[in-house]
């Protein structure tokens, strides 16, 4: 979906994702091979679940600290429990590896593209491959504003940002399952 967010909240957006917080050391895959980048945690996954709450509340009580990012939540939850919320980095070097974000069918990712403007030149590309990984399905431009949801089954991975491009290739995303 593009343009998801109004000007306003997608310049709030992304002025706050640039912000303070980031760590290094993510990787898409645990090979030893894998490429490192930066990464910023909101909720889930991590966190061991406070007693008497299931992991989709707990996500979503840590989710609360950060208004703007539970406000687009809100907004993009259509039905759905998030099961974890973060940022990605990319600067030029770092490679994704092709992976599945789940192995389970009613599991979905919400990926968010929060730049205010970027060049076809950058690269950064988001390419989904068949079940076997040996052909591309498709490839998703990292237009700014941009919502993708897919199912976590689906190998993709972020292609790496041309050394042309001044910035971090910054990515949102919610990890989600059906609410059924």
């Amino acid at each position: 979906m593009d343009d998801y967010l109004n000007n306003a909240e997608q310049e709030q957006m992304y002025e706050f994702l640039q912000g303070p917080g980031w760590g290094y050391g993510a990787r898409s895959h645990m090979g030893n091979d894998a490429s490192r980048y930066w990464f910023k945690h909101f909720a889930g996954f991590w966190e061991v679940p406070t007693a008497g709450l299931d992991r989709h509340t707990q996500a979503e009580q840590e989710l609360s600290q950060y208004p703007m990012v539970d406000a687009m939540w809100q907004k993009a939850r259509r039905g759905s429990r998030l099961v974890r919320c973060y940022a990605n980095g990319y600067p030029f070097g770092a490679e994704g590896g092709v992976h599945k974000d789940s192995m389970v069918a009613e599991h979905y990712t919400l990926l968010y593209y929060p730049h205010l403007h970027w060049h076809p030149d950058w690269a950064g590309e988001t390419l989904f491959f068949n079940e076997r990984g040996d052909d591309l399905l498709c490839a998703v431009y990292p237009k700014p504003n941009r919502l993708v949801r897919f199912p976590g089954s689906i190998p993709h991975v972020a292609r790496g940002i041309s050394r042309l491009c001044p910035f971090l290739r910054i990515t949102l995303m919610f990890k989600v399952s059906s609410a059924n």
